[in-house]
């Protein structure tokens, strides 16, 4: 008999237990729909005070830690904003929109190796966003691995290749490596793409001047003066007599 009576205490205890968990996982959801609600009225911080409570009571959440982070994003604090995608990361180590947004809070940081390490484990776990080895090149151009970034932008204009900015920092590899002539082709390919960017103008200027055609640089930087980029007037003056 006190067999059965310990038995049936133990259900009542596991029934409890069942019972305050769905009710703690139901006020989770709640909390963390109230902190969405508050972050698409754009009030980031009360967003951030909502879900920083609700860490504190169920603090191994990776959506919760993600939620928190994309709030700390919204107001440019980098610094918090990765370490609480890196606490995403450390409940669910294949959250690849975790590891997309730290690679872009390291980004802004300036840590571009570890940029790099997020971007390359976000394509091991979604292939098919391409655009993300875009974002890789960007990082190993930083860190002047220029023939890799090259390869990263190839790789994705092999899926878009309207990408006008894969080729502009294709062309910026190139001049950075010296190599005026296919940094030369890579600006007219980017400008044919899209003509209103001033910067494409100004560097395909740069890269003509360096490879003599002093006329069709001057012609570049008079585009790029027009689009509002106030430091051509000055090679214009100096070089476009």
């Amino acid at each position: 008999m006190k067999i059965q009576q310990v038995s049936v205490l133990y259900l009542l205890l596991a029934y409890f237990l069942v019972a305050g968990n769905f009710i703690l996982a139901q006020d989770t959801i709640s909390t963390i729909e109230r902190g969405l609600k508050l972050s698409s009225e754009k009030k980031f911080q009360e967003a951030i005070d909502v879900f920083e409570r609700c860490a504190k009571q169920t603090p191994e959440n990776a959506d919760l830690n993600y939620y928190l982070g994309n709030a700390y994003l919204d107001i440019l604090n980098f610094t918090k904003a990765a370490e609480n995608f890196s606490q995403a990361i450390a409940y669910n180590a294949n959250y690849s929109d975790a590891y997309f947004n730290r690679a872009s809070c390291n980004y802004q940081l300036k840590a571009y190796m570890d940029a790099y390490k997020d971007y390359s484990k976000v394509i091991l776990l979604d292939p098919y966003n391409t655009y993300t080895f875009f974002l890789r090149g960007n990082c190993a151009y930083k860190l002047a691995n220029y023939n890799e970034a090259i390869a990263d932008y190839e790789l994705a204009l092999r899926s878009n290749s309207s990408l006008h900015e894969a080729y502009f920092e294709i062309g910026n590899a190139y001049f950075s490596m010296e190599n005026f002539e296919k940094a030369l082709l890579n600006y007219d390919r980017a400008i044919q793409l899209n003509n209103s960017y001033s910067d494409y103008y100004f560097n395909r200027a740069i890269t003509e001047y360096n490879l003599g055609f002093l006329e069709d640089a001057c012609a570049d930087f008079l585009n790029a003066k027009d689009l509002g980029d106030v430091e051509a007037e000055g090679y214009i003056k100096e070089l476009c007599k």
